[in-house]
């Protein structure tokens, strides 16, 4: 196949082969331990990742939010210049790398360490990377590829973790009771909170 002629059929195929891999290869025991670790937060979920894994943190704390689950998303970058106070040692902060290796978190996550030293949970994609290695609680997402057409723009790569932390999500929500009265209290506004409140008896 010619460079530029990869059918979106193709990417789509393989955004869902990587979904299987993942769901299949996941280390169960990491993910439980991930799970009883952001059940057990007495602070605030805090996401974090660089460049298009900001933009997915960002994504995925609302989730979070939107199920009651108390998350924010911040920019590794930003803090490192002025604004790293608000982490406390409460708090579970969890970094996205799909390799383990970016320099900016890292050094992120040591200034974390002097300030607070709050748990880290890391989702990544690389064995024995250095934030893995930086992390009390870490999980490996095993990938296939991405599907583009030269196997490097972050695509079935992001689709993967972001499945992966929204399941996170459901399953804590559940595990945390929260009803569709409890929903519908936290969306006053919107299709969604008034689908909520219409099933309240």
């Amino acid at each position: 196949m010619s460079v530029g002629s990869m059918p979106w059929q193709t990417s789509l195929h393989s955004h869902i082969q990587n979904l299987s891999h993942m769901l299949e290869n996941l280390d169960e025991t990491q993910v439980e331990k991930a799970l009883t670790r952001m059940r057990d937060c007495q602070g605030l979920i805090v996401f974090t990742g660089i460049g298009q894994n900001l933009i997915m943190a960002s994504k995925v704390a609302a989730t979070y939010n939107s199920l009651s689950l108390r998350a924010v998303s911040v920019d590794p970058v930003s803090s490192l210049h002025g604004s790293m106070s608000f982490v406390r040692p409460e708090d579970l902060l969890v970094p996205l790398s799909k390799s383990g290796e970016t320099p900016e978190l890292l050094r992120f996550l040591d200034g974390v360490s002097k300030l607070a030293d709050c748990d880290v949970l890391s989702i990544h994609a690389a064995r024995g990377c250095p934030l893995e290695r930086r992390s009390a609680y870490s999980v490996y997402l095993p990938l296939l590829g991405e599907a583009d057409h030269l196997n490097l723009a972050p695509t079935a790569s992001s689709g993967c973790f972001l499945a992966f932390l929204q399941a996170l999500a459901v399953q804590l929500a559940s595990m945390r009771g929260l009803t569709r009265a409890d929903f519908a209290r936290t969306h006053p506004e919107g299709t969604l909170g008034r689908q909520a409140a219409m099933v309240l008896p």
